[in-house]
């Protein structure tokens, strides 16, 4: 997942995951197993309100529970007085709906440069103003070694003419 998916399957910012992994000394690979668990970090942290090393805690004891547990209980003090409940199957189905829509709309992980975006329109216009576009897709389908070769065959003609340019004068 891509920094923005993983951010966006927690239900939280970028800048909070980021605060969060160095605040719990964990370094996110951004997986969806990473994603369900910060996400109830999350809910347990900024809704209720406790500590993020605490809901850490929390949550890893939530998540060992099965999907179709129901409400689990966590937490639990001593005497049994006070207790976290969690509905376990709620919160998966909440966490699957933002996974969803994180890959669904945030797409593909890509490599390298997104594409120009250069329209046919565009490559019209420089055309009609005079860009030779044959020319610049001949130059880059050559090779890097190809293009150095015919810049130095440029810079040696120029060389070559501009001292008969300058005594001409």
């Amino acid at each position: 997942m891509t920094r923005a998916q993983f951010a966006a399957a927690v239900r939280a910012d970028e800048k909070w995951v980021e605060n969060a992994g160095r605040l719990l000394e964990r370094r996110f690979r951004r997986t969806r197993e990473e994603s369900r668990w910060l996400g109830l970090v999350s809910v347990l942290s900024r809704e209720i309100g406790m500590t993020l090393d605490r809901a850490a805690r929390l949550a890893d004891e939530a998540i060992a529970h099965p999907y179709t547990e129901g409400t689990v209980v966590v937490g639990q003090s001593q005497g049994g007085v006070a207790a976290v409940s969690i509905d376990i199957g709620r919160y998966h189905s909440a966490w699957a709906a933002a996974l969803s829509a994180a890959i669904e709309n945030g797409g593909a992980r890509r490599r390298g440069r997104p594409r120009s975006g250069l329209s046919k329109e565009a490559l019209e216009r420089a055309a009609d103003y005079g860009v030779d576009i044959d020319l610049l897709r001949a130059g880059l389908r050559m090779t890097v070694g190809e293009r150095l070769q015919q810049l130095e065959e440029n810079a040696r003609f120029i060389s070559a003419i501009r001292p008969a340019g300058r005594s001409g004068a």
